[in-house]
């Protein structure tokens, strides 16, 4: 009966090992699951051990001597340790399937993640890449912008010069007429003044007309000054020197009619309308090559 009773004790159930599930990151699948050829050997050799401990406990009961109610007993204790052995099979198979299933799912989560990685990657480069396309067509449209100012800037500021060298031009006219009107009266009042027997006060007399041509010079020659300024025609640059040269041939007829005056001399021919005609033509002809520029610009 020792015999019996330490056979029982043995084929009594043992603790099943507890199976523990690490939370650690799982390695790859294929790190994790068996080999196809070691799993099949496992299985062989399960197999067999259970085949052979069969074939024992079988032969145990049928064919060694003993008493019928110690069989009994042994057959009840074997049925007791296969149902063990099943329960820990499945027990081990339950853990390695959990295990297999454990480690597809990380294999499954880790791809997903990649593929998860790989969308916003490329999605974060179609943003990139529309966000630089918008930038490059708001920085080609701020620049078109630009030059269209810039453009239309230029053409106001030519336009605009245009204008302003046409009131040069008119200003210039102003002051030639000034000056041929000085020349007139110099001509109307030196005739009276000649009949003056005296020439102090010929001379006295002739002071105020001549002081009268020296201020018109003098706004001619500033007017002049501000056409040629603002010019930027070399042909009108031109039609301004030949009215200047107009304007110093006036200055020296003035001259020798202040002269003959004061000194009591006739002036035959009178020269003074030739010099007026002769600035009043050259003015008119810069004034119209003025003009003609600003419509050339215009259109």
């Amino acid at each position: 009966m020792t015999g019996l009773v330490q056979s029982t004790r043995v084929a009594e159930p043992t603790q099943v090992p507890e199976v523990s599930v690490s939370t650690e990151p799982l390695p790859p699948a294929a790190a994790v699951q068996p080999s196809a050829p070691a799993g099949r050997w496992r299985r062989t050799a399960w197999l067999a051990c259970g085949i052979a401990g069969s074939v024992a406990i079988a032969w145990f009961i049928l064919f060694s001597p003993g008493e019928p109610g110690s069989k009994a007993e042994w057959c009840f204790a074997a049925v007791v340790f296969v149902v063990v052995m099943v329960t820990m099979w499945q027990t081990l198979t339950i853990a390695r399937t959990a295990k297999q299933d454990a480690a597809e799912a990380a294999e499954r989560l880790r791809r997903e993640l990649t593929a998860a990685e790989q969308r916003a990657k490329h999605e974060l480069a179609l943003a990139q890449r529309a966000h630089r396309t918008e930038m490059q067509a708001q920085q080609n449209l701020h620049n078109a912008q630009l030059d269209a100012q810039r453009e239309l800037a230029r053409t106001e500021r030519s336009h605009l010069l245009r204008q302003l060298q046409k009131q040069a031009m008119v200003e210039v006219s102003r002051a030639v007429g000034a000056h041929t009107r000085t020349l007139a009266a110099l001509w109307n009042q030196g005739a009276s003044i000649l009949l003056i027997e005296d020439r102090d006060e010929r001379e006295r007399a002739m002071t105020p007309i001549f002081e009268q041509i020296s201020h018109v010079v003098n706004d001619f020659s500033v007017e002049l000054d501000n056409a040629h300024l603002l010019v930027e025609d070399d042909r009108l640059h031109h039609a301004l020197d030949r009215v200047n040269e107009a304007a110093l041939m006036a200055i020296r007829v003035a001259e020798d009619v202040h002269f003959a005056i004061v000194e009591g001399h006739a002036v035959e021919p009178n020269s003074i309308p030739s010099a007026q005609r002769l600035m009043h033509s050259r003015a008119a002809e810069a004034r119209r090559l003025a003009w003609d520029l600003l419509r050339t610009g215009l259109d």
